[in-house]
């Protein structure tokens, strides 16, 4: 390969420094059992909407996974095969949507099996729903008039009951499971038109969008479409390499045998690796822009019926102009100076907005699947709580402007790993129009991942070691997950962990950056303000509660050191610096906490606000003081901020508990505090009771006075809240879920986020599956 290198079109998988691993963020987001991993094989397959994993062990069993929270500590099951190949079902697309997860397994004699799985209350339990031996497969390949015995046969697809079969090599079976009591039905059935002497050596296939890929070991891919079998196009890899080494006058390299290929799902990029652990990325819509003779589907100008407007002259300009809009060729017909004038305005514009279009090499495929069909469309499982908003660009990506790539010689790329003392075995695990995802393994140090960028030809590296397991997945997330000995981790690339907290922050909720922080043994970070004003304008104490948390370290002196008498070395103006950078935030909590108390829905929220605000101001005036006996110029003025908004705010803390329409003139004699109208009924209810009718009816500060003067704890806020919890929490034992939402909101917390915390940390599966099915915390 030195003469690819020296070609500069060669990216090497060794080359990862640490520099580019720098950026690299592994993550966890699912805890699982070592012995629950340990019973699978080197790769496993995600169902695309259920919490389930499927891995084939190398004595062809069949190991399945649950990765729901209640199944964690053991929801597993072994189908003892031995199988070759399995597929999960699609049921996104499906016409009967179910929360039971079925696959399609292929076993070594041949034989198909339809598997449903229950995963309810922690099990794994699987049923056989349907099997196809390999003699009816035969016989219903014969009833289509070809005559042939079962030699080789993948699975392609399966959605909705049905199956596209590759069966040795070159026939496409397209069948229908039967219901209850039905036979196996066959929708077509054809045999693919490739060379006989191509049969043999075919290696690798992939449908992707309708469209089968089938590459053969000598380095050519033929392209079908499934519907009819029609034969779309053909690729010459051989050919296109010495296109680009004739360009840079250099004997091309020795070709090595291609093992297997990876298609993305805009059809624009194939990814092809050979036996030497090598790939070649190439752009297809460039390949055929430079081999069109390669493209058997390009449909011709003579296919275009051209006909005039009626009524309109044949030599008028207006029927050219329609005319032309039907070919695939500009030509101006307005010759005029205006249109001249136009023209010219209307590319100054496109070049300044650099829209440009190219039809891409498939817009003449008639049965081609659209990308929003959702056949190859990911929904992520329940536990995939982090918004796409948030994911590195590279996770999922538009579609390409075919017309921008195309610079000659660049419709192919290559990547080799550097020389390795041990053998590597480099898979490809997707493919965008942007990026190709890599695993390759090495028996002394295990598996490592990068990310190949198509686009700068870098490589982004990390290493998961030798106990780890890629997980395959479908659709244009090009999501890396992996199993490791923790459990289901993912792994962004180009985000440092403080730059994912931030977005997760800003697009997801709080809840979900804590329990991260501490699924992953996370300090916290430091947030940025835009978090704060969504978190207030969504009404969500839980980001406020965290924001404030995040800033704690910037005024803690403790945290510098551990030793008091070292306390001393912390420079004061720093600490005077961060109380002054925090005053922004500060200053939008006081005018979130004076808006909302001139707002009567909006008062219950206020006091909850101001509470946090307070004990925060609070809490970092006494940490100061705790450590230092006096206090210097700087220190001086970082309290005497603080103590400003903390004066400003005791003007709101009177405000609230009393509200003369709701009392009497009455006063208890030890406490000296007003009397609430509901004291009478309230006496004869239980703590819990009172607290559920004070919540529902917004009538918490009325409580806190009640028990105040009954000298209760619920008169702290603190404690009534706890309360209130336990309540939502109770609501929902008795699937109650609109009382539970009722109190949440009137608790001043955000429904649907509390109620995902809920389901997310409860250890009771009945809440969880309660929740799960009304779709709340999803």
């Amino acid at each position: 390969m030195a003469a690819e290198k020296a070609a500069g079109g060669a990216a090497g998988l060794g080359a990862c420094s640490a520099k580019a691993m720098e950026r690299v963020l592994p993550m966890l987001l699912v805890p699982v059992p070592v012995e629950a991993t340990g019973r699978l094989g080197s790769r496993a397959r995600l169902h695309r909407e259920q919490e389930v994993l499927g891995s084939l062990t190398a004595a062809g069993s069949l190991q399945v996974l649950s990765l729901a929270p209640g199944g964690r500590s053991g929801g597993t099951c072994c189908l003892g095969g031995p199988f070759r190949h399995f597929v999960w079902e699609d049921s996104h697309i499906s016409s009967s949507p179910t929360d039971k997860p079925k696959l399609l397994a292929l076993s070594e004699n041949y034989e198909l099996f339809i598997y449903e799985f229950n995963l309810k209350d922690g099990r794994c339990d699987a049923t056989i729903l349907y099997s196809c031996s390999e003699e009816t497969l035969q016989k219903l390949i014969e009833d289509q008039n070809i005559s042939v015995s079962l030699l080789s046969l993948k699975i392609l697809s399966f959605h909705n009951n049905k199956s596209l079969l590759f069966i040795n090599k070159c026939i496409v079976l397209h069948i229908v499971f039967p219901e209850r009591g039905a036979e196996i039905e066959v929708l077509n059935c054809f045999t693919l038109p490739l060379p006989a002497q191509a049969v043999d050596r075919i290696i690798d296939t992939q449908l992707c969008r309708g469209i089968l890929f089938v590459l053969n070991s000598l380095g050519w891919i033929y392209i079908f479409d499934v519907v009819n079998g029609t034969h779309v196009a053909h690729v010459d890899l051989a050919l296109h390499q010495e296109d680009m080494y004739g360009e840079r006058q250099q004997e091309p390299a020795k070709i090595s045998s291609f093992t297997s290929l990876k298609v993305s799902q805009d059809l624009d990029v194939v990814v092809i690796v050979d036996s030497s652990s090598s790939a070649i990325a190439l752009n297809l819509n460039l390949y055929f822009r430079q081999h069109p003779g390669h493209l058997l589907c390009e449909r011709t100008q003579e296919d275009i019926p051209i006909e005039g407007p009626k009524g309109i002259d044949e030599d008028d300009p207006v029927n050219s102009d329609y005319n032309m809009k039907l070919t695939k060729f500009s030509f101006q017909v307005d010759r005029s100076w205006k249109a001249q004038l136009v023209s010219l305005n209307e590319t100054i514009k496109s070049s300044k907005l650099k829209v440009s279009y190219c039809a891409p090499w498939f817009q003449n495929i008639s049965h081609l699947e659209s990308p929003e069909s959702g056949n190859h469309s990911t929904s992520m499982p329940g536990w995939a709580f982090i918004p796409q908003d948030v994911m590195h660009s590279h996770s999922k990506f538009p579609q390409k402007d075919h017309a921008n790539t195309s610079e000659p010689g660049r419709s192919w790329k290559i990547m080799n790993i550097s020389e390795q003392e041990e053998p590597v075995e480099l898979t490809c695990m997707s493919v965008t129009g942007f990026s190709a995802l890599f695993t390759w393994a090495v028996e002394r140090t295990g598996c490592t991942i990068g990310l190949w960028d198509l686009e700068t030809q870098g490589m982004q590296c990390f290493s998961l070691g030798k106990k780890c397991i890629p997980i395959e997945t479908s659709g244009d997330q090009q999501l890396c997950l992996v199993l490791t000995e923790n459990g289901l981790s993912l792994i962004l690339f180009g985000l440092t962990q403080e730059e994912f907290l931030n977005r997760l922050m800003i697009h997801g909720s709080a809840s979900t950056v804590d329990s991260l922080c501490h699924l992953n043994g996370w300090g916290r970070c430091s947030i940025p303000i835009h978090a704060l004003e969504a978190g207030i304008e969504n009404h969500q104490l839980d980001t406020v509660d965290f924001f404030l948390k995040s800033k704690e370290n910037l005024l803690n002196l403790s945290s510098k050191s551990s030793v008091p008498d070292q306390l001393d070395d912390f420079p004061s103006h720093l600490y005077l610096r961060n109380v002054e950078k925090l005053t922004p935030a500060l200053d939008l909590l006081c005018s979130a906490i004076r808006e909302s108390d001139s707002e009567t829905q909006s008062k219950h929220f206020s006091e909850q606000l101001l509470n946090l605000t307070l004990s925060f101001l609070n809490k970092q005036i006494k940490e100061l003081f705790v450590h230092n006996e006096e206090l210097d110029e700087h220190l001086q003025k970082g309290v005497n901020i603080l103590t400003s908004y903390i004066n400003e705010l005791r003007t709101f803390m009177i405000k609230f508990p009393w509200k003369i329409i709701d009392t009497v003139d009455e006063y208890d004699v030890n406490e000296n505090v007003p009397k609430v109208r509901e004291s009478n009924i309230w006496e004869k209810l239980s703590v819990e009771e009172v607290i559920a009718n004070a919540i529902l009816n917004n009538k918490i500060p009325e409580a806190q006075t009640f028990f105040r003067i009954n000298n209760h704890s619920a008169q702290r806020l603190e404690e009534l809240i706890r309360i209130g919890l336990n309540l939502v929490f109770d609501s929902l034992k008795k699937n109650n879920i609109k009382e539970a939402s009722e109190l949440l909101k009137n608790m001043g917390f955000d429904v649907k986020d509390q109620l995902l915390k809920i389901c997310f940390y409860t250890t009771d599966t009945n809440i969880r599956d309660f929740l799960v099915g009304k779709g709340e915390a999803m």
